[in-house]
């Protein structure tokens, strides 16, 4: 349900204002990504979208390494400069600057 949702009220309406039509997903195969297509949450929400789901595929790094490097430059440029003045209690303190570092990084 959380990535459902995520996608639902952050990822779709961040493209929309940026009239970038998304046609296309691609994740891990993870559970919270996968599942029935007629009874999973994510991807019962990407069929009412009209969104193709595509999947990576195991052990390749040439498909998720650009997730990895995501992953590195977030800890690199987010975390671990806002860690230094911040003591994170809540995860919403934590989403806090990392909405702050996406908003800079993406635009």
């Amino acid at each position: 349900m959380t990535a459902a949702d995520t996608l639902y009220e952050r990822v779709l309406p961040f493209y929309e204002a940026l009239d970038v039509p998304v046609r296309a997903i691609l994740t891990d195969n993870a559970r919270e990504f996968c599942g029935k297509p007629d009874s999973h949450p994510y991807e019962l929400l990407l069929a009412l979208e009209g969104i193709e789901h595509r999947t990576t595929k195991i052990a390749t790094p040439r498909t998720n390494g650009f997730v990895e490097r995501m992953n590195r430059t977030l800890l690199d440029e987010c975390f671990r400069v806002a860690g230094r003045q911040t003591w994170y209690i809540t995860p919403t303190e934590i989403q806090r600057d990392l909405d702050t570092f996406l908003r800079y990084y993406n635009l």
